[in-house]
């Protein structure tokens, strides 16, 4: 994994310093190009055989990070002193030795590769999948052994609702899929479903089979006809092993259950041995795996969900005490306990076997409850841990960084999905896919690690969109481990004056401090940071600790929250890709972002978080950074981008896909030059000055930004839709405050892709709205708040396919009541609206339900 990561960042980093606008570097551009042919080769190399069982693997792993690592560190540490020497006009040293050293880099790639890759690459050949085989039939023993992890709490309702699915009355082949994380009760419930008296009673022939991770097509062949036939099939070939089922199956009524099945591949390769017999035979699959699920599965797959914290109380008190009753002086410790467990059935039928057989002392219950994910993850082959570990290890390589990323965070954290995407660019952790953006690669590879059960949606944007993100505790602790084994990040409390072992090999730090603890000397935290000189990241609280005595000159991310960084000591670190930091300066720093930021040559985040109600003032300079991706500030002044005609290297901003909270933004023609690609836009206008009018803004040149999805407009004055033009791409439009007549509103509805509209505080005005019909026809959420609005004559033709509606202070006479009948709308929200609206809202929902329309909700607040 750590090879792997080291590749990919050291890919792009050889990538950026090729970049047009870095052809004043001294370096020999075919020799990077030379470095770069073997680092995508190896890079190739690790993708196809990093999860593959060979003697040689790890340590030539190992190799290829160090040797990734040392190649970036001297790539950056060369463009450092370069642009340091421009920026003051002395002289940069010489690239003789930067070149020896690369060469000497290549060298050892190339003898890698020729000496140890090659062979691998032979050795391994095309065993793929089969490199190892398993014997199945003591899988399925193994996994259907222990009767005491035979409860099913919370899981009755999808018990019957599989059976009756599997004993139903379609007569075709059905197969039928469970699916859900590892230790969360999948192989129990179909042990339940398959030992049911109804089941046995209702199928001819049953088998079952643990796929596992390391799979043979024939061995499941083999283990499925051994329980049919209660025989061992000796000196018979692959292909007669497939008629031998084919034939055992055929005319029966079978069940077979494939326990514990990885990939879509081990279900393709024996398909063709089991007959469709059209009589109800029935395939019951449990996976971890959403893709496998879906692939396999003739209907939607049952999602194993977490136990709530009565049912987790259930499951431990039966585990704990069986039939007898649980001690009164044990119930809340017990309550604590079961809830901590975090809902995982695993977790809790481990945690009660062994309060179980221990002695009945609240104190040892206290120190269970205390200690409880390393108990967990003691003990025998078959602990909480090694079992949730299968599920990281069939991780493909380039999700095991961004899996192992996730144990920054703390338990029970949420982890906004945008700030991850952002992270693992600048982390260099994404491997480009062609025609997508980095950020988009990053929230396919969130989804895969949802649909892997690697991850949780913690929250849902109103249609339905991954807004934040959580890992259960025992994965995170799963991460912890798996991270600490490849030296992945460092935690340091900043009350500790203990340096950690090995601090000065660590590329990430993590930062923490007690809760309401103030830092009392900063000492052996500066002594810490002036050792790490390979540290390339930092996150977490620092509190008031300055980075002037620190010796991080190749950082490339500062994610620092309550932190008193000054400018002057952020603009020393050139190297930086991601800047976000909450601070606390004051108003006479504003102006402290000189020329010196174009030093960072490759910027992609900017996003500072001040205390200061004051903008941020950004000096021109800010657009000679062709790499950077993103800036927010709580409010900052953009300045025009120099022209092409003055004397200013001039580049094209390719990657600038977001600008959020720009004060008096200014639409020009040459903004539309040099930001061609903006995804998101957050704008606001104060009041006036009288001297300046709404052209001077050129906002009617927003229409060709042609790849805009989401625009944010907050305004003091109200403004004419004849200085205003949408682009046709946007799929995210918020008014606040612009006092838009309810008739011109034409200007938005007839954007073909707008999905979400929030007109808020005064951003249209008038008693009467009068929608057209043809407009608004994909806007699927609309939200309406602090407008005289009396009378809204809509009706579903106005709004085909809405699916969600909020109205905040509107006292309508009546709520148009048409609008009930639309059949895609789901949700109403009512916030501080007259009675009237509420009313005649309550009328239309009792009016749907006596319908038989129950999908409609209504909200009042």
């Amino acid at each position: 994994m750590a090879a792997y990561a080291a590749v990919v960042s050291l890919m792009h980093t050889s990538e950026q310093i090729l970049h047009p606008s870095h052809q004043w570097l001294r370096i020999h551009r075919k020799q990077i190009e030379s470095l770069l042919q073997k680092v995508r080769y190896l890079q190739e190399f690790l993708e196809d055989n990093s999860n593959r069982d060979h003697e040689e693997m790890a340590g030539l792993e190992g190799q290829i990070a160090a040797a990734a690592c040392a190649a970036e560190d001297i790539i950056e540490s060369h463009v450092s002193d370069q642009i340091l020497a421009r920026s003051t006009g002395s002289e940069a040293k010489s690239s003789t030795s930067f070149s020896e050293c690369i060469q000497k880099f290549i060298e050892e790639m190339e003898d890698l590769i020729e000496t140890k890759v090659i062979r691998i690459k032979a050795t391994i050949g095309d065993f793929g999948q089969d490199r190892s085989f398993v014997d199945f039939l003591p899988a399925v023993a193994s996994r259907l052994a222990p009767n005491d992890q035979n409860a099913i709490v919370g899981s009755d309702e999808k018990l019957i609702e599989i059976m009756d699915r599997l004993t139903g009355q379609q007569l075709n082949r059905q197969i039928i899929a469970i699916v859900g994380m590892g230790g969360i009760g999948k192989t129990t419930l179909a042990k339940n479903i398959y030992e049911n008296p109804h089941i046995v009673h209702n199928f001819h022939i049953r088998a079952w089979v643990t796929i596992s991770q390391n799979y043979s097509g024939a061995k499941i062949v083999s283990a499925l006809l051994y329980q049919i036939n209660q025989r061992k099939q000796e000196t018979v070939s692959d292909d007669q092993l497939g008629e031998l089922l084919y034939k055992s199956l055929s005319g029966m009524k079978y069940l077979i259950v494939m326990d514990d099945m990885w990939c879509t591949k081990a279900w393709d390769e024996i398909k063709p041995f089991i007959p469709d017999n059209c009589n109800g035979s029935r395939i019951l699959i449990t996976t971890r795996l959403w893709n496998v699920a879906a692939h396999s599965s003739s209907c939607r797959p049952f999602e194993m969900e977490f136990l709530n914290d009565d049912r987790s109380w259930e499951l431990l008190k039966e585990k704990v005490f069986g039939e007898r009753v649980c001690p009164p002086e044990f119930e809340e410790l017990g309550k604590t306990i079961a809830k901590n467990c975090g809902g995982l059935p695993l977790a809790i039928v481990v945690i009660g076997g062994l309060l179980a057989k221990s002695n009945k002392k609240t104190v040892f219950w206290e120190h269970v409850a205390e200690n409880l994910y390393s108990i967990i993850n003691s003990g025998g082959d078959e602990n909480c841990l090694k079992i949730l570990s299968l599920s990281y290890s069939n991780l493909p390589i380039h999700l095991k960084p961004c899996f192992l990323f996730m144990a920054l965070g703390t338990v029970d954290s949420e982890s906004d999905t945008c700030e991850i995407a952002k992270i693992w660019v600048s982390e260099g952790f994404l491997k480009p896919i062609r025609a997508k953006s980095l950020e988009e690669a990053a929230n396919e590879y969130i989804v895969d690690l949802i649909d892997r059960n690697l991850m949780f949606v913690r929250k849902r944007g109103i249609l339905g969109q991954i807004k934040s993100v959580g890992i259960h505790d025992l994965l995170r602790d799963l991460c912890l481990r798996e991270a600490q084994k490849v030296n992945f990040f460092s935690s340091i409390d900043v009350h500790n004056p203990d340096i950690p072992p090995g601090i000065q090999f660590t590329r990430r730090l993590v930062f923490h401090q007690a809760p309401l603890k103030p830092i009392r000397s900063v000492s052996p935290v500066l002594d810490l940071l002036g050792s790490t000189s390979l540290t390339r990241s930092m996150y977490g609280e620092l509190g008031h600790t300055p980075l002037c005595a620190t010796n991080l000159r190749l950082l490339r991310v500062l994610y620092i929250v309550e932190s008193n960084f000054s400018p002057d000591e952020i603009m020393k670190l050139v190297n930086l890709r991601s800047l976000s930091l909450n601070t606390e300066w004051g108003s006479n720093s504003i102006f402290r972002f000189t020329s010196s930021i174009s030093l960072f040559w490759n910027l992609q985040t900017l996003d500072i978080a001040d205390t200061s109600d004051k903008p941020i003032f950004l000096p021109p300079e800010i657009w000679d950074l062709p790499q950077l991706r993103h800036i927010q500030f709580n409010r900052f002044v953009l300045p025009d981008p120099p022209g092409p005609d003055d004397k200013h290297d001039y580049h094209i901003m390719e990657n600038l896909h977001s600008l959020v909270n720009v004060l008096y933004f200014r639409c020009t023609e040459e903004i539309l030059r040099r930001a061609p690609n903006l995804k998101e836009l957050k704008v606001i206008y104060d009041s006036l000055p009288w001297s300046v009018k709404w052209p001077h803004f050129y906002l009617h040149n927003l229409v060709h930004l042609h790849k805009l999805e989401s625009l944010a407009c907050k305004v003091l004055s109200e403004i004419s839709v004849n200085y205003l033009s949408f682009p046709l791409s946007l799929k995210k439009l918020v008014l606040n405050g612009s006092r838009i007549p309810w008739e011109d509103m034409t200007i938005v509805g007839l954007l073909p892709n707008l999905e979400v509209l929030k007109l808020r505080s005064g951003a249209c005005v008038g008693p009467d709205w009068c929608p057209v019909e043809g407009e608004f026809v994909r806007l699927k959420s609309l939200v309406i708040g602090k407008t005289n609005l009396r009378r809204w004559r809509a009706d579903k033709t106005h709004f085909p396919i809405l699916e969600h509606l909020a109205l905040q202070y509107i006292n309508l006479m009546e709520f148009p009541p048409e609008l009930g009948e639309l059949l895609t709308l789901r949700k109403i929200e009512l916030f501080k609206c007259g009675e009237s609206t509420a009313t005649s809202a309550k009328k239309i929902l009792e009016e749907q339900e006596s319908l038989g329309n129950e999908g409609l909700q209504l909200i009042v607040i």
